[in-house]
């Protein structure tokens, strides 16, 4: 077989290309490096099995990857990773509400506005605190807790107004200087990842006595579960580092609602964060891509029956094994 990669690099211990390569060029198999952003990527593509790009959530990359993905999948015929029910909804939170709430999937309560009055008129009577949303970030930015009528207010004036590219207050030329000084100490040359929002807004329903999230990854038939710690004096968890691999304290309830939405949604993998409702897990977001060292940090997984594997296992392991399956499913 021969298997088109892009190359991935998003920090330390966090490529997935490499690995990729590495394994299965040691299964003998052909490894292709690509270049999507080339005006001629269709042709890099010709003669190739299978296509694999671990794409994140920067701009530049998501007006590359909705439009490419699904023709590479769809008119080219090759196995793709991530296929488009895997990531069309990638670090779309407005898209992930929708199509939990449609696959009948236990979220926190969402509210959607297109419409500045009915904002206004939902803000006026809505139970406080809520959370207030971006539809794209990750590590709990753009993520933040609204305590009142009049801070909803402000947010909605602002979102239907200019927009805002972030829901952090600090000064804009302050935070015009930390821009630049983030993009020179990554050394960045594509556009910076900040995005103007705007004539929208989300809130979400906020649920108290959470001092932690349960972060399950699916890849196929495999359970890794982790619990992340919320920051010192903050009701977020996503992004603060601090997080136990002990599997004890994953419940069998998180395992199966993960293993349910994979099934549900058909992906081949997803990263579910769960948050606790009356002692019941719900699923706050999803994302097919994730830090690999963490997952990897997990002392073994379940599978779907809930029997636990031990042995630590790379997520591109898990990948390349499913894909090299797929393939050989199609295979005459």
């Amino acid at each position: 077989m021969t298997i088109a990669i892009q190359p991935d690099d998003y920090g330390p211990g966090d490529a997935s290309s490499p690995i990729w390569s590495r394994l299965l060029s040691e299964a003998g198999h052909q490894v292709r490096t690509v270049d999507v952003y080339r005006a001629d990527i269709l042709e890099q593509l010709e003669g190739c099995d299978a296509f694999m790009w671990r794409h994140v959530h920067a701009p530049h990359m998501r007006q590359v990857a909705r439009r490419l993905l699904p023709v590479v999948e769809r008119e080219l015929g090759l196995t793709v990773y991530p296929d488009q029910q895997t990531c069309w909804h990638y670090d779309d939170k407005i898209a992930q509400s929708h199509l939990l709430k449609a696959a009948g999937i236990p979220i926190p309560r969402t509210w959607v506005w297109y419409d500045k009055g009915a904002a206004l008129a939902w803000a006026a009577q809505a139970c406080y605190p809520v959370v207030l949303k971006l539809w794209s970030g990750a590590g709990s930015t753009n993520v933040r807790l609204v305590s009142s009528a009049s801070e909803a207010v402000h947010w909605i004036e602002r979102l239907f107004g200019h927009g805002v590219e972030t829901l952090d207050e600090t000064p804009p030329v302050l935070r015009h200087r930390v821009k630049h000084a983030l993009r020179a100490l990554l050394a960045l040359d594509e556009p910076h990842p900040w995005e103007l929002h705007k004539d929208y807004v989300l809130f979400q329903e906020f649920l108290p006595g959470n001092d932690y999230d349960t972060r399950v990854t699916i890849i196929g038939n495999r359970a890794f579960g982790y619990r992340r710690h919320n920051r010192p004096g903050d009701f977020r968890a996503s992004g603060s580092g601090n997080f136990s691999v002990e599997p004890g304290l994953i419940t069998p309830e998180a395992v199966r609602l993960a293993f349910r939405v994979a099934e549900k949604l058909g992906t081949q993998s997803v990263a579910l964060d769960l948050l606790l409702r009356d002692g019941a897990p719900v699923v706050g977001e999803i994302s097919y891509t994730y830090v690999s060292w963490m997952v990897h940090s997990c002392p073994g997984h379940w599978d779907g029956e809930l029997n636990w594997h031990p042995g630590q296992m790379w997520p591109e392991q898990a990948q390349i094994e499913d894909l090299l399956a797929r393939l050989e499913e199609r295979t005459p």
